[in-house]
């Protein structure tokens, strides 16, 4: 299946390749659960700590769950994370407050 967030996801994977595993600000893990038409059609884990992006429904220490659009729409910089929260829009599950905004500035560092 295409989704609009796989670009988004493709953007990370190449950001990811960047990174510095011994020089890095957050290691946490998280996990996308994207949805198309209210059914999860994509699992993603994003593990900052050994710096890799997976296509899986692994372990996470936060779980951001969101429709395609949502995902693109924040990972293009088009909706803040916050505010689709507020919305609504994002559900997130785990340490909630302190890891979403961890990594808002690395996803709205993709543009």
């Amino acid at each position: 299946m295409s989704l609009k967030s796989n670009e988004v996801f493709a953007k990370i994977a190449k950001r990811l390749e960047n990174i510095d595993p011994a020089n890095r600000q957050v290691q946490q893990v998280y996990k996308f659960r994207i949805t198309k038409d209210g059914k999860v059609v994509e699992n993603w884990v994003m593990d900052l700590k050994a710096v890799k992006l997976t296509e899986s429904d692994g372990d996470a220490e936060a779980t951001l769950i969101m429709d395609d659009e949502i995902m693109f729409a924040i990972g293009t910089g088009a909706m803040p994370a916050k505010e689709a929260m507020a919305q609504d829009k994002m559900e997130v599950r785990g340490q909630v407050e302190q890891l979403i905004f961890l990594l808002e500035p690395f996803i709205a560092s993709l543009k």
